[in-house]
């Protein structure tokens, strides 16, 4: 088997030692790996950190770093990107522009206002790194970790020419967590889902070790459980008693803890109920601008996490009691060997083309589904139809992904403000216009298609 080159753009990321640890697989023991960043102190500390990695498993991998993608690009077979421009500041402003005209996100990473303008930034980031792999390497994949997801893959599956898929320990590490919430080793349950990347929703919950439908135990203990009844930011727990009242509600439980499901649902809590349900600290005070202090010291972050698996370290959330159990890791390395062994792997939760995996939504939609790898592609699963409530959900931003990946590739102001006034946390045109003004201002930098 000829030595594979997998080059890792943004490897001043957190996530560079997630891939670096997980390259222990036969068919990527001598693999080369090329680090792509533009930022050279953080690339060489990536550089230190994964050839760290490397000699503890004692690994036949190949590490170089280079600032240039063009270089890192040439003899490509694979593109993992986890990939960001300034992003905790961006994301901070993207969720206070809004603010200024009356329109107010908790998140606003993925859905609302903010989505999109993340989205149209890191789609202007990501053109000349699609252009080049185009012209370099064009049987290349690009295995994606960047938010928003689902606009990404749209991009890329429907205005490029390359090979992509979207990856997410979301539905993942949401049903690890639970398991173990019920006293489960992680990976207990296996969930049978479908809905767009950070928004799932659940269909099956069968026992690993019986094969048996789990979905009324699970509803009976969720009813019940402190875990969904109570919300507990002070212990690290993830938010889930607005889950539970969507569960309630729409009969279907949306995968992705509260945080992330509200970014596609205007109708979470009114503002002035956040702290009586637990809201108490917006995220943008107690997550953003903490973590602005810290911005550059990710790598840093994540090899000190190398060093406590199976550990419980104080100020580390309850569950998953061991991050680092095999259960879950980050699937991108699984994938490649898939691809090239042809072996079967079967993933819960990977984003691309819907082709057939929820009956009632439309066949070229990004959707977030169960996939298997095998005969060289990566190919849906299906689940079923989904009810009308998520269904509506789902099919009003997948119009949303489609009309904003659009704005950016033609440049369309037009398109920008339809798509604000198509999000349900935009109450009306003028306030659409305001906000895209203002986006506009802000970031006219990182949207050159518009110029």
């Amino acid at each position: 088997m000829k030595r594979l080159k997998i080059v890792m753009i943004g490897a001043g990321s957190g996530f560079t030692v997630c891939v670096a640890s997980t390259l222990n697989h036969e068919a990527l023991k001598d693999c080369s790996l090329v680090l792509v960043d533009i930022d050279k102190k953080r690339l060489d500390k990536a550089k230190q950190c994964v050839l760290q990695i490397v000699r503890e498993k004692k690994l036949g991998v190949k590490v170089q770093a280079t600032t240039s993608v063009e270089k890192a690009l040439e003899g490509c077979d694979y593109v993992i990107a986890s990939c960001e421009m300034n992003r905790n500041a961006f994301w901070l402003r993207d969720i206070e522009i809004p603010e200024q005209h009356g329109c107010h996100q908790y998140m606003g990473e993925n859905g609302g206002p903010g989505g999109q303008i993340h989205a149209m930034r890191n789609i202007g980031m990501f053109m000349p790194i699609i252009d080049a792999m185009q012209r370099i390497c064009p049987d290349a994949w690009m295995l994606n970790f960047t938010n928003p997801e689902s606009i990404l893959l749209t991009y890329f599956l429907k205005h490029t020419r390359i090979k992509s898929a979207g990856f997410c320990h979301q539905v993942h590490g949401v049903m690890g967590v639970i398991a173990e919430m019920f006293g489960f080793p992680p990976g207990e349950l296996q969930c049978v889902s479908v809905g767009i990347n950070h928004l799932n929703w659940l269909f099956d919950l069968r026992r690993r070790s019986t094969g048996k439908s789990y979905m009324k135990e699970f509803a009976q203990r969720i009813a019940k459980s402190k875990f969904w009844t109570e919300n507990h930011p002070e212990q690290l727990l993830p938010c889930q008693k607005f889950s539970l009242e969507v569960f309630k509600t729409f009969g279907m439980y949306p995968i992705g803890y509260d945080d992330h499901i509200i970014e596609y649902l205007s109708f979470f809590y009114e503002q002035h109920e956040w702290a009586d349900n637990g809201f108490k600290v917006l995220f943008k005070d107690h997550y953003l601008k903490k973590q602005l202090a810290q911005d550059g010291n990710m790598l840093e972050y994540a090899m000190q996490m190398q060093t406590l698996l199976g550990k419980q370290a104080a100020g580390k959330p309850p569950y998953p009691r061991n991050h680092f159990h095999p259960y879950y890791r980050e699937a991108p390395c699984e994938v490649i060997c898939a691809l090239e062994t042809n072996e079967l792997l079967y993933l819960d939760a990977c984003v691309g083309f819907n082709h057939g995996a929820a009956d009632n939504l439309p066949d070229d939609a990004i959707v977030d589904r169960p996939v298997v790898v095998i005969g060289g592609d990566i190919r849906s699963v299906h689940v079923g139809q989904l009810p009308p409530g998520p269904a509506e959900v789902c099919r009003r931003q997948i119009a949303i992904h489609d009309m904003v990946a659009r704005a950016v590739v033609e440049g369309d102001a037009s398109l920008a403000v339809q798509s604000l006034c198509l999000d349900p946390y935009v109450r009306s045109i003028t306030q659409a216009r305001a906000i895209w003004d203002d986006y506009y201002q802000e970031y006219r930098k990182y949207l050159p298609t518009f110029r």
